[in-house]
């Protein structure tokens, strides 16, 4: 199992940051591993709520059902996978630095078979994709 988290300071109000990483239609946006999300549940989200990403990782198409575990707005959201290559927990937090939003991202994965044997490398690509997707999340909100 490993753990990757990410800290970046976006200079916007936690609301306007929170409803943008937290909607499943900008994910492709910032995150450049995303194909698409969709909500496979009734809107809005919430806790309970499903969704569905498909993704490009490690040269090949993927996808990724989870289940919100934890949405309180604009301070909290966090998601548990339900289908997937490996069991993974998300969870971003946002407060209030002055006038922008401080944000804190984590990923947790339990990668089994063979992608065991490349942990490191797993992990890496995981910090990596989400450092990128962050630094991308800020250009575009501070656009």
């Amino acid at each position: 199992m490993f753990t990757v988290a990410e800290t970046i300071l976006i200079e916007r109000d936690p609301a306007a940051v929170f409803a943008y990483l937290t909607d499943p239609a900008n994910r492709s946006r910032w995150d450049t591993s995303v194909i698409s999300e969709e909500i496979t549940s009734a809107p809005p989200v919430r806790p309970g709520t499903t969704l569905r990403t498909r993704m490009r990782v490690i040269g090949r198409e993927v996808e990724y059902d989870w289940r919100v575990t934890h949405f309180e707005p604009p301070v909290v959201m966090a998601a548990r996978s339900s289908a997937g290559i490996m069991p993974t927990t998300l969870r971003f937090d946002f407060s209030e630095r002055g006038e922008a939003c401080h944000v804190r991202a984590e990923i947790e994965a339990s990668p089994g078979g063979m992608l065991r044997f490349v942990e490191p490398v797993v992990a890496d690509t995981v910090r990596s994709t989400l450092a990128q997707g962050l630094a991308r999340a800020k250009a575009q909100l501070e656009a």
